[in-house]
């Protein structure tokens, strides 16, 4: 005789019910990396571009409400940016777009020169016939966005011109720390061409060229020679616009004669003495 066995049921989750929480964790913890990277993306932009000022108070909460995310991944793109020195957190936590520091903003131009020349020079003995391409079509846009005078475009593509430099000199860590001082220069540049009457003259595009021809060659000492020509021009135009004196052509006399401390003694006042 047989006897059947008899096995109890385990309660069962219905396989869509379960292809859908594990499909809502998966986006969950994609929205989680994703949502940090967009901020971090866009307040990046916001703050190299200087939509966002030096000193803006960046609110978490309103923050949140503009990305449509969260707090959390508000937070790490503010601990982010504070790495790169983009923002400030302040004694209370809050955070704000940094200042610019004017005791740093030599050495900042010094390092600016200093990477220029060297990358340039790499770039001359190391770049590829694809790398020399990318850069004469750099050439082609940058040309374009002056024509344009197209500042926010002009700053980016500076910046993007001197990094491919860095990168076709194979050295991964001179390309990373261009990148760095350029964008921190994208904040000095663009209240240089915001501010300033002068606007980028057709000299630096020429340097430009020169580069790129040097590179091109093979010939370090003119890539380096160009580059060092390219720096010093545009760190000329930037230092006479951040530490320019706005009195020094100040003339006292254009506002009619001048009226001598005598003459001041002598002025007789009307003086109403009478008694109501």
């Amino acid at each position: 005789m047989t006897t059947a066995k008899k096995t109890a049921k385990a309660p069962t989750v219905s396989k869509a019910v379960a292809r859908k929480a594990v499909t809502k964790r998966s986006a969950a913890k994609r929205g989680r990396g994703f949502g940090a990277a967009f901020v971090y993306e866009g307040l990046r932009g916001d703050i190299l571009s200087l939509r966002l000022e030096p000193g803006t108070l960046l609110d978490e909460t309103e923050l949140a409400s503009r990305f449509k995310v969260s707090r959390s991944p508000v937070r790490e793109a503010l601990i982010r940016l504070a790495g790169e020195g983009l923002v400030q957190t302040l004694r209370n936590r809050s955070s704000i777009v940094a200042p610019f520091d004017v005791t740093t903003i030599h050495s900042h131009l010094n390092a600016m020169h200093l990477m220029y020349c060297l990358t340039a020079r790499l770039a001359a003995t190391n770049r590829t016939s694809a790398q020399v391409d990318a850069l004469r079509g750099m050439l082609e846009a940058h040309r374009a966005a002056m024509s344009r005078d197209d500042s926010a475009t002009l700053i980016a593509n500076n910046r993007d011109f001197h990094v491919a430099i860095a990168e076709a000199g194979g050295n991964s860590f001179f390309s990373a720390w261009t990148s760095s001082v350029l964008d921190q220069g994208q904040r000095l540049m663009g209240l240089y061409l915001r501010d300033a009457e002068v606007r980028r003259s057709d000299a630096l595009l020429d340097d430009h060229v020169a580069i790129v021809d040097a590179i091109a060659a093979g010939d370090p000492d003119a890539a380096e020679q160009a580059a060092r020509a390219d720096a010093e021009l545009l760190i000329s135009q930037l230092r006479q616009y951040l530490f320019r004196d706005p009195l020094r052509d100040f003339n006292l006399a254009s506002f009619g004669p001048a009226v001598s401390p005598s003459a001041l003694g002598k002025t007789s006042v009307s003086v109403n003495t009478e008694t109501h």
